[in-house]
């Protein structure tokens, strides 16, 4: 037997009816990106149009496409960004697809396109609060073009039917209020003189969770979905997906034989070991390493190592009803538990946890 992702459509069904209930009947837009966070677009995008969740929210023409293709024919697809690649934008407005606008290039790409074409767009204008990325930003804005491109007849093949930003940083609060604040202010303006800016949404999974207040017509989820953020056990969700795999094999060591590369573990004891075919290939034990190095985060750094140091931190694995310890370092292919006095054999199972979105290398089961 071969490593899978198990991924349970109950506890999937489970975190969708959660979230629905704590929306309170505003929009949720399913973000399905990165290939549904690792979990297949498609098999994700149908639990979430059976649980009553059809708004998607995709950030590639390539994620469309295959929604439009595996029967999504009805559903609203939401791009995530705009474009200013006039071959992309043709593709996604032949799709279907609500385009974001974020800059002057991709106004007027879109603009002749959609003439071209002569088909209306539908569009959502996305504000940069304080992200830096995608967007117009709220500091630099031309107020007398932002009436202009609402103003009905002056656009006649571009249809604004959306607003929204993007937190950077929503376990922050005073951050959070900035931006929320930028974004009302130019909302305020354009409903103060009688724009119909369509549906409002700012709100991503950590920020749906501490600001309800800031929900406004539509939130948008994508880790939530999968249980996968700080606030899961407090909102009572379920983290989804684990790896599946057989033992390989039962490896008897002696007293200080040593275990894997670099004589990181030396046994203190006759030892048997679980080999198990997964490793940091499969994307177990893999970490994201910081990308900036600014003093904060090289202390956070050093902290967060001396923690594991202090707390005796250990990875693990569970076989049987039992969580055993991994031992020494975990190879491309391989990692070894200690089963030492357990009756296991090769054949059975072992679960990994492992983060859906360093996966690879292995089929996903929905069960």
């Amino acid at each position: 037997m071969e490593p899978k992702y198990i991924v349970k459509r109950a506890d999937l069904e489970y975190n969708i009816r959660v979230l629905r209930n704590l929306a309170k009947g505003k929009v949720i837009w399913g973000v399905v990106k990165g290939n549904g966070y690792g979990l297949g677009i498609v098999p994700l995008a149908r639990i979430l149009n059976d649980c009553g969740v059809d708004h998607l929210a995709v950030a590639s023409l390539a994620e469309a496409r295959t929604l439009r293709e595996a029967g999504f024919t009805e559903n609203p697809i939401l791009m995530l960004r705009g474009s200013a690649d006039p071959q992309e934008v043709e593709e996604l407005l032949k799709l279907g697809v609500t385009l974001s606008l974020g800059s002057r290039e991709d106004y007027f790409t879109l603009k002749r396109t959609a003439e071209r074409l002569d088909v209306v767009a539908d569009v959502h204008l996305e504000l940069d609060t304080g992200m830096g990325r995608y967007g117009y930003s709220t500091d630099r804005l031309n107020m007398k073009w932002l009436l202009g491109f609402y103003w009905e007849g002056e656009n006649p093949h571009i249809h604004p039917t959306g607003i929204y930003t993007h937190f950077h940083t929503a376990g922050d609060r005073g951050t959070t209020k900035r931006q929320y604040r930028e974004f009302r202010k130019v909302i305020d303006f354009l409903q103060e003189t009688k724009c119909d800016v369509g549906m409002i949404h700012c709100c991503n999974s950590t920020a749906f969770w501490y600001y309800p207040e800031y929900h406004e017509d539509a939130v948008r989820l994508g880790s939530a979905i999968l249980g996968r953020v700080y606030w899961a056990r407090e909102a009572g969700l379920r983290r989804v997906g684990w790896v599946e795999a057989p033992i390989q094999e039962i490896h008897y060591l002696p007293e200080g034989g040593n275990v894997g590369y670099g004589s990181a573990c030396i046994a203190p004891r006759r030892t048997e070991l679980a080999v198990v075919g997964v490793g940091y290939y499969h994307g177990f034990a893999v970490e994201r390493g910081y990308d900036v190095f600014r003093p904060q985060d090289c202390i956070r750094g050093m902290l967060r190592y001396l923690k594991y140091l202090v707390t005796r931190h250990r990875l693990q694995v569970v076989v049987g009803d039992r969580i055993c310890r991994v031992m020494g370092h975990v190879g491309m292919l391989n990692l070894e538990a200690n089963v030492t006095g357990m009756q296991c054999r090769p054949g059975d199972p072992v679960l990994i946890p492992v983060n859906p979105l360093d996966l690879k290398g292995m089929e996903v089961e929905y069960r």
